[in-house]
């Protein structure tokens, strides 16, 4: 898919999107009752997901709940990012999300082909789809994952320790220079990561200690 027409198309309409949402986000607005996300301008997405593909986000998406909400392609400015909110039935994928907080909670999301290159990652994400992301060195402590894919994902140098793993699988996923200490591997064997040189002090494969 081509992103350039994406990104083109908010020349004059991302200010008084990015406007509507300094107006709910971050500590500054929790005390209002009605604290949704701004409707796109360009209405749903074929998917039926709300169309902010390709805009750039100058406000961060703090403690929010965000449903149904198409930002492929997008970006954030100045280092905003995901960050204690719960999402459900989001599209995220191309996005750039390099040394970003991205956090709470994540329940049938897509990740596909994002960047999250030194990025910090945590509590929990349940049906998400990773396929063709870039994790090296990001980094993520006691998190949950349920039925997630990390299809063809890059762990280079990643730091994923005391994680939960319940039911997701990795074929073709890259570890490398990498650490999974720590974390708990739940499900069929046949899913699991090629380890390579990765440590594995005191992981556990379906409550059994793996060395």
């Amino acid at each position: 898919m081509n992103k350039k027409p994406f990104i083109a198309r908010w020349e004059t309409e991302q200010t008084a999107v990015n406007k509507a949402l300094a107006a709910v986000t971050g500590k500054r607005n929790l005390h209002k009752k009605v604290r949704n996300f701004p409707s796109s301008p360009f209405g749903l997405t074929e998917d039926g997901l709300q169309d902010f593909r390709g805009i750039v986000l100058v406000e961060i998406i703090q403690y929010l709940t965000v449903q149904k909400l198409d930002l492929s392609y997008a970006s954030f400015k100045d280092g905003t990012g995901l960050i204690v909110s719960q999402f459900s039935h989001c599209c995220f994928d191309g996005m750039k999300l390099d040394g970003a907080m991205v956090s709470r909670q994540f329940s049938h999301c897509s990740f596909r082909k994002v960047s999250l290159k030194n990025a910090g990652i945590s509590e929990r994400f349940e049906d998400c789809d990773f396929t063709g992301c870039n994790l090296s060195r990001a980094k993520a402590i006691d998190v949950t994952f349920i039925r997630c894919h990390f299809t063809d994902v890059n762990f280079r140098g990643a730091m994923f320790m005391h994680c939960r793993f319940e039911d997701c699988s990795f074929e073709g996923a890259i570890f490398h220079n990498s650490s999974l200490a720590g974390s708990r591997f739940m499900g069929e064997t046949d899913m699991l990561p090629v380890w390579g040189d990765t440590i594995v002090t005191s992981v556990k494969i379906n409550g059994e200690a793996l060395v």
